[in-house]
């Protein structure tokens, strides 16, 4: 019923005593101003103003709304700078869910290059992997979901990330996946390995639920893993796997946020397998400068990252 403008209206009255000044300072009509007051005054059953020769003055009821109006009116004074704020990147949070190889390359980065730009920006991270980071951003607790789906030529050739119609899916990198192993290991002479040739290994592997790429693609191959060492940190499992106690599936961010030892060999797979590595956010939180800003420089960063990757990758020799 009371709306800011009557607010505002009734503080340049009592600012001013009169009508046709408070109508000045607000940009109004004479007339409009008392059409304003007067329907103000219907609405709340009461007199606002006492109007005499010499101007006008509240009322205790005028005089209660713009004692109140004053609390009101600075709040919204502050809301609007903090907004103006916000679009203009000089302020604002940005909360970002992502799995652990991503976090720890693309991120520091990508996050590093924004605030340098707009220092007055500020992060969260949460981590977490691709079925939580989709929940935590649609229950509202984060702004971006940094999130991957594994693709394997002949069974899977396209990713089918399962974002709902608001989302947006922004595409950083595909990640080549590799198997880690010793020197010594009987496929380590090959030019490709196959996951049939691996069955009879010992596997270096993370938590239930973050190996379920692995456990099914050997499924398909007729064989469960021998899973002997649970590790979700990829430095160890890479030492693990260089000093011959399994071998491991590893990506090409896992590559890149560690130093692979000179002993460990890497081979790819045949059929050959990647990981496709997006972000998400939703149509509404892509305005938000801050949400937009950041996915920009996660994907200009993973380009980057990709690029490095694929330079320092082995190649495969014909033996």
């Amino acid at each position: 019923m009371i709306e800011i403008k009557h607010l505002l209206l009734l503080q340049a009255l009592n600012s001013h005593g009169s009508m046709s000044a408070a109508a000045r300072e607000l940009g109004y009509s004479q007339s409009a101003v008392t059409q304003q007051i007067q329907l103000l005054e219907r609405q709340l059953e009461t007199p606002l103003l006492v109007r005499s020769r010499s101007g006008v003055r509240l009322t205790a009821a005028g005089e209660v709304l713009v004692r109140h109006g004053a609390t009101v009116l600075a709040s919204m004074a502050l809301a609007e700078a903090e907004v103006d704020a916000v679009a203009g990147l000089r302020s604002g949070r940005v909360r970002i869910s992502c799995f652990p190889s991503a976090a720890a390359t693309i991120l520091p980065r990508a996050l590093g290059t924004i605030s340098r730009a707009y220092p007055g920006l500020s992060f969260s991270l949460t981590e977490a992997e691709p079925p939580k980071a989709l929940e935590l951003l649609r229950s509202g607790e984060c702004d971006i979901a940094v999130i991957f789906e594994y693709v394997t030529a002949g069974v899977s050739d396209q990713p089918h990330f399962p974002v709902q119609p608001d989302e947006v899916t922004t595409h950083l990198l595909d990640e080549t996946m590799r198997v880690a192993m010793a020197a010594d290991h009987v496929a380590a002479s090959e030019r490709w390995v196959t996951l049939d040739e691996l069955q009879d290994s010992r596997w270096i592997a993370g938590c239930p639920e973050c190996r379920g790429n692995l456990v099914e693609a050997c499924q398909r191959h007729g064989f469960a893993p021998d899973v002997a060492f649970e590790t979700d940190d990829y430095i160890a499992l890479l030492g693990l796997a260089s000093a011959g106690l399994g071998v491991a599936l590893v990506s090409d961010l896992m590559l890149s946020a560690a130093r692979p030892d000179p002993d460990l060999v890497l081979k790819e797979l045949s059929p050959a397998s990647r990981r496709i590595v997006s972000a998400v956010t939703t149509n509404s939180l892509l305005a938000v400068p801050g949400v937009g800003q950041s996915i920009d420089a996660l994907k200009l960063i993973a380009a980057d990252i990709h690029r490095g990757v694929e330079a320092a990758a082995p190649q495969p020799v014909a033996v």
